[in-house]
C-alpha cells in the first residue's frame, strides 16, 4: 500500500509541475542582489546597500504593525526596497515610496469594518512583486550595464502601477460611471475592465506628478524620455483595464506556471498588473530605443 501511495504521490507531482510563487521570486532577486553586491558593486554601492537593508527592515516591520502588508509582504517589500535604495539610489526609493504609500492611503476604507479593511488594505508578496518586479528586474540589469534605458523601463513600471492604482482607487467611488473599455457599453463602478472620467484623470494625474519628479532628480534621463515615461504609464493603466477584460479569470495552459493540477494558470488581478506594468516599461524601452 505504501508502494501504491508512493507511485500516486509521483504522479500527482508529474500532472502539477513546479509552480512560481511569489517566494521564488523573493529567492531569484535575493540572489541576484548578492551577486551584484559581490561582483559589481563598489565601496560606496556597499556602504548603500548596507544602509538599504537596515532601512528596508525598519520599513518592512513598520508597515507590517500598521497593518499595511502581511508577514510575506512585507519580506518582499524589504528585498524589494534594498533593490530600489542599495541599487537604484534614493531617486528610484523615493519613487517607490511615493507609489507605496499613495497606494496604501488610497486603498484604505475607512467605512469598512476592521476585519473588511484588513483584507482590501494588507497587501502580500504577490501584489508586492505584481508592482514591483519590473523595477527590481530593469533596475539591475541597469545597474550592470549602466545604460539609462534600463533605468527609465524600471521608473516606468512604477509610474503605471500608479496610475493604474489611481485611477481604481479613485475611480470606483460611489455614483461614479464607468464604461467598458472594449465596448464602451456603460456598467457599474468597479466592473474589470471599466474605465471613468475620473478615473482616467487621476490615473493621469498620477502618471504627471511621477514623470515630473523623474525629470527633477534624474539627470540620466532627458525631459523628452520623461514626457514618454508619463505618457506610457499613463498607457499602461488602460492595458491594465484590457487586459482585465480579456484575461483575467481564465485560464491559461503555462505548464511551468501552474497553480493547479490541471496544468493551467488562473489569470488574477496580480498576474494582470504585471502584464500591464511589465508591458508599459517594454514599451520605454523600445520607444526610447527608436528615438
Amino acid at each position: 500500500m505504501q508502494f501504491l501511495s508512493t507511485i500516486e504521490a509521483s504522479r500527482k507531482n508529474q500532472a502539477n509541475p513546479l509552480k512560481v510563487t511569489h517566494r521564488h521570486i523573493n529567492i531569484f532577486f535575493l540572489f541576484s542582489l548578492i551577486f551584484v553586491f559581490f561582483i559589481f558593486g563598489e565601496v560606496d554601492d556597499h556602504v548603500r546597500i548596507g544602509i538599504a537593508v537596515l532601512l528596508a527592515a525598519l520599513f518592512g516591520v513598520t508597515a507590517f504593525l500598521l497593518n499595511w502588508l502581511t508577514y510575506d509582504g512585507a519580506l518582499a517589500a524589504a528585498i524589494f526596497g534594498v533593490i530600489s535604495f542599495g541599487i537604484g539610489d534614493w531617486q528610484v526609493a523615493a519613487i517607490v515610496l511615493f507609489f507605496f504609500i499613495s497606494a496604501s492611503l488610497l486603498s484604505k476604507d475607512v467605512m469598512a469594518t476592521e476585519d473588511a479593511r484588513s483584507i482590501k488594505f494588507r497587501r502580500d508578496g504577490r501584489q508586492v512583486w505584481a508592482n514591483g518586479f519590473w523595477l527590481c528586474l530593469w533596475i539591475l540589469i541597469w545597474f550592470i550595464s549602466e545604460n539609462p534605458i534600463f533605468l527609465a523601463a524600471s521608473v516606468t513600471s512604477i509610474v503605471a502601477a500608479t496610475a493604474d492604482t489611481w485611477a481604481t482607487e479613485l475611480g470606483n467611488r460611489p455614483n461614479t460611471k464607468a464604461y467598458l473599455i472594449t465596448t464602451l457599453k456603460e456598467v457599474s463602478a468597479g466592473t474589470d475592465g471599466g474605465i471613468s472620467y475620473k478615473g482616467s484623470l487621476s490615473a493621469l494625474m498620477g502618471s504627471v506628478i511621477l514623470s515630473t519628479l523623474c525629470w527633477v532628480m534624474f539627470s540620466e534621463i532627458s525631459l523628452l524620455v520623461c514626457i514618454i515615461i508619463g505618457a506610457t504609464g499613463f498607457l499602461g493603466c488602460f492595458v491594465d483595464s484590457f487586459l482585465g477584460v480579456k484575461l483575467q479569470g481564465s485560464s491559461l495552459k503555462i505548464p511551468f506556471l501552474s497553480n493547479n493540477e490541471t496544468g493551467t494558470i488562473t489569470v488574477s488581478n496580480n498576474i494582470v498588473n504585471w502584464l500591464s506594468t511589465g508591458t508599459a516599461s517594454l514599451l520605454v524601452l523600445l520607444t526610447t530605443l527608436i528615438i
